[in-house]
């Protein structure tokens, strides 16, 4: 074989789903609880990408969305883009990657119920461990799909 000529199998750069760890983009202004759910994500064998606005988890997502399995974002951000806006956003670019919103606000959770009626939400403070669960459900069904 020429050095040059590589195998299409060689030439992935991204790695089938089945062989890698479930990517979570953690999308949080406050950097102290990005950094503790990040870290309690990891321990929970996912891998994880912060964005500390959702204009920056905009530009994450398009340079990594192929390797994004679902995004985690608080509503209230500084920025063009709200949790809102950004899971409005991903639905019509990416509408294979699930979203689950989280808000310390309570008048955004009935907000959040009419415009994510299909993914849960999560008012602050959170368990964490019932967001790992509703992340592991969103993977499951979107490994269904």
């Amino acid at each position: 074989m020429v050095a040059d000529q590589v195998p299409a199998a060689k030439l992935t750069l991204v790695p089938d789903k089945a062989e890698r760890k479930p990517t979570i983009l953690v999308v949080d202004d406050e950097a102290l609880i990005r950094m503790a759910v990040s870290d309690f994500l990891q321990e929970c064998g996912f891998k994880v990408l912060e964005a500390s606005s959702a204009d920056e988890a905009v530009q994450m997502l398009r340079s990594y969305a192929m390797v994004i399995d679902l995004v985690f974002s608080d509503v209230i951000m500084p920025g063009e883009l709200d949790g809102f806006g950004l899971a409005t956003w991903i639905r019509r670019t990416y509408p294979a990657i699930p979203v689950i919103l989280c808000s310390g606000d309570a008048k955004k959770a009935s907000a959040a119920k009419e415009m994510c009626a299909d993914a849960p939400f999560f008012g602050k403070p959170y368990d964490l461990e019932s967001v790992v669960a509703a992340i592991r459900t969103a993977l499951a069904q979107q490994a269904q799909a």
